[in-house]
This record gives structure tokens, C-alpha cells and sequence, in this order.
């Protein structure tokens, strides 16, 4: 290496092309300029290459403008480049170290409690439990006492007769054994009514305690008296307080009702859509994307997605939020499709409140069309228990 092509290469130098009709002149305004090119090779009529000083670079943005041709850095050579290219590895070898210490840490902590083997007492009540103890999302895996633990919850649920805590990972698995508790005892001393729960007609009635008020064909209204705490002699005058047991199976009914208008007006999405990406770390927000909603109506489906490194499964979750906008439209229906819109809608809103154990015996639909509107009544018969205690005051 020369003695110049040394220094140059201390200093560092680019190899570039121009192409272009005029890139004779294109040389001729640099060199006049004070621009320093050298290893001028011409590869064809419109394309040149050479090797110039990289400081310069930016001086030839005028003489470009001026001759219309296109320039392009093909290599940059030289210590410069090389201690520039060296210093951006070690930022990456840095920032891939202090990747693998946060991953470290974050393996150490706590991120997800799981409970199982537990069927009569209820999981948030363990959770409680275990977190006032100290075990909760977020701690450090080596501060923790699992057998202070384990003491703390067996004292705090009388119900539980073994728990076992074990951690594996992010997470923490509660496992517990339920105490086989003697059956609850009734308190046939507290004095008690049994009331209705609800409007009904009554069609079985079964006293095994106290003095029954209605009998079966009975019409009965919610609140009212159905088997009574109070025993009576002869005169009606009250001698004794018990505590009423029975049952009192009625005919009940669950209703709705829904118009739809032949103009139908129903909501459909226009397919403007807005985003918010988002990496949720221990109820921590970190925004990749943050869309305003300026929507007046909208659909949201939020997707999650656990990290990954490999088959390690990364305590950070990215979160996705879709919003997509709904407006108001109008069709033209006719009586047929909005008899079976409105029978949908009355179905979906009766099955909403109605009790899953409620035995359905009939199924009433009574239909009203005109004036451009049809209207749904529709009646649910069930059979039910209606008893509810009172407390005799």
C-alpha cells in the first residue's frame, strides 16, 4: 500500500459511481471545486467510478443538481468506518447482555399463581389468602418463605386440610386438599318464613315444618307468605315459632317483547379500523402503536400474544386492541324477516336472565303486524321451586 492510499485509508475514503450524460463535466466541477477523485475508471458512457475523500462527499450535492447525473457510495474503506462499524457490534454485544440480565431477572420473579385441587372453596379466596401471606405477582422467587406460606393459608382456611406451593419457572402452583366438613346444621330454633320468590301459580305444595297459607291453583305474589313460621291454636291466636320447611313448586313464566320496523335499522362496520399495540409487563404499559379512537361506535377484539425466546415463554405479553367502526344503516324488510329479527332478539334477551336449573313446560308466541312494524311477545312457561326464607322479626 502506498504511502497516499495509507493515509487515505486512515482517514478513511468511498469508492463511488456517478451515471449520467454529463459525467465528464460532472469530474471536471469537482476537480475545479477542490474536490480530490483519484482511480477515475470509466466502465461505460454513462457510468464512472472513483475514489474520493468521504468528508467531501457532501460538497458534490450542488455540482449533482447542477449536471444532472446520479451519484451512489459503492464501499466505504478506512479506519474510520471500520472503528464506526466495530462501536455499533459492541453496542449490540451490549444491548444482547443486558437483554439476557433483564430475561434473568424477570425468570426470578413471580408472574402467574395457579390453583388446583381445590372444589368447594372458592380460588380468589386461596389467591387472598396466599397474597396476604406475601405470595403474589411480582415477587422475587428467593424472598419468599413458601413454608410460612403454606402455615399462613392452612390457618386462614379452616377448610383446607394439606396446601402444597411449588414453583416452577414464572409460576406459582398452589395445590391444596379440601377438609371433608361435617354437613352444616340447620337452626330449626331461628323462627323463619317461607316467602316467594317470584309471581307464580302454585301446583305442588310440600310442608314439612310450619303452617302452610296456600294451596295448589293458588295465584301467588312475589314476597308473599307461603308457608308460615307461625303455628296458631284453634283461635288463630299464635303459640309457637318455628322455622318453616317445605316446598312450593309453581308455574312461572319469563317474557319479552321486541319490535322491528320494516325500515331496519341494524349496525355495520365501514372498515376504517384503528390500532393500539402494546407490551404489558406487570400491569405496565409499554406503546408500540397508540391510535386515538374517534369512533362514535365500534367493535374491539383484543389479541394477546405470550414472548417467546425458543420454547421459553417470555412473562410479557403483547397486546394487540382492533377497533373497528360501526355506523347505523337502514334496510327495507319485509314482515317475514322482521317477525324472525324480532323472535332472535326476544330469545337472546330471555335467555340471558333466565336460571339454568328452571324445567321450560311451554313456549308462547303471540305476533302483531302493521303500520310497517311487527311486534314479538314471547312467553316462557317454566316449573320451579319459588321458596325463599325470611327471618320472623
Amino acid at each position: 500500500m502506498s504511502k497516499k492510499n495509507s493515509m487515505e485509508f486512515i482517514n478513511g475514503y468511498v469508492i463511488v459511481k456517478v451515471e449520467g450524460l454529463n459525467t465528464e463535466k460532472f469530474i471536471n466541477m469537482a476537480v475545479n471545486n477542490g474536490i480530490n477523485l483519484w482511480d477515475i475508471e470509466r466502465i461505460n458512457f454513462t457510468t464512472t467510478i472513483f475514489k474520493m475523500r468521504y468528508y467531501q462527499y457532501g460538497m458534490l450535492r450542488d455540482i449533482v443538481k447542477r449536471t444532472g447525473v446520479k451519484v451512489k457510495i459503492i464501499k466505504k474503506i478506512g479506519i474510520h468506518f471500520i472503528y464506526k462499524k466495530a462501536l455499533r457490534r459492541k453496542v449490540f454485544v451490549l444491548g444482547i447482555g443486558l437483554f439476557l440480565i433483564i430475561i434473568i431477572y424477570m425468570l426470578n420473579i413471580i408472574w402467574q399463581i395457579e390453583i388446583s385441587g381445590n372444589k368447594t372453596v372458592d380460588s380468589k379466596i386461596i389467591y387472598e389468602s396466599a397474597k396476604n401471606a406475601g405470595l403474589k405477582e411480582g415477587n422475587l422467587k428467593y424472598k419468599l418463605n413458601l413454608r410460612d406460606i403454606e402455615d399462613s393459608i392452612l390457618r386462614d382456611i379452616k377448610e383446607i386440610s394439606v396446601v402444597t406451593i411449588r414453583l416452577e419457572g414464572i409460576k406459582a402452583k398452589i395445590e391444596v386438599v379440601e377438609r371433608k366438613m361435617p354437613p352444616s346444621i340447620l337452626d330449626l330454633n331461628e323462627p323463619m318464613n317461607i316467602i316467594a320468590a317470584k309471581d307464580g301459580i302454585v301446583l305442588k305444595v310440600s310442608t314439612y315444618m310450619g303452617k302452610s297459607i296456600i294451596k295448589e291453583g293458588d295465584y301467588v305474589k312475589k314476597g308473599q307468605i307461603l308457608i308460615s313460621g307461625i303455628l296458631t291454636d284453634n283461635q288463630n291466636i299464635p303459640v309457637r315459632l318455628v322455622h318453616a320447611m317445605g316446598d312450593v313448586i309453581a308455574k312461572t313464566w319469563y317474557e319479552s317483547v321486541k319490535e322491528v320496523d320494516l325500515n331496519y335499522k341494524y349496525e355495520n362496520r365501514t372498515g376504517r379500523v384503528a390500532k393500539k399495540v402494546y407490551y404489558s409487563l406487570n400491569d405496565k404499559k409499554i406503546y408500540l402503536k397508540n391510535d386515538n379512537i374517534e369512533f362514535q361506535k365500534y367493535d374491539k377484539i383484543i389479541d394477546k400474544k405470550l414472548l417467546k425466546i425458543g420454547t421459553l415463554k417470555i412473562p410479557i405479553e403483547m397486546i394487540t386492541e382492533y377497533y373497528y367502526e360501526k355506523v347505523y344503516k337502514y334496510k327495507t324488510i319485509n314482515y317475514d324477516e322482521a317477525y324472525k329479527i324480532a323472535l332472535c332478539e326476544a330469545e337472546n334477551e330471555i335467555k340471558q336472565y333466565i336460571p339454568k336449573n328452571v324445567k321450560i313446560i311451554d313456549k308462547k308466541i303471540e305476533k302483531t303486524m302493521g303500520n310497517n312494524k311487527v311486534k314479538v311477545r314471547l312467553l316462557y312457561v317454566a316449573e320451579e321451586n319459588i321458596c325463599l326464607e325470611q327471618a320472623i322479626k
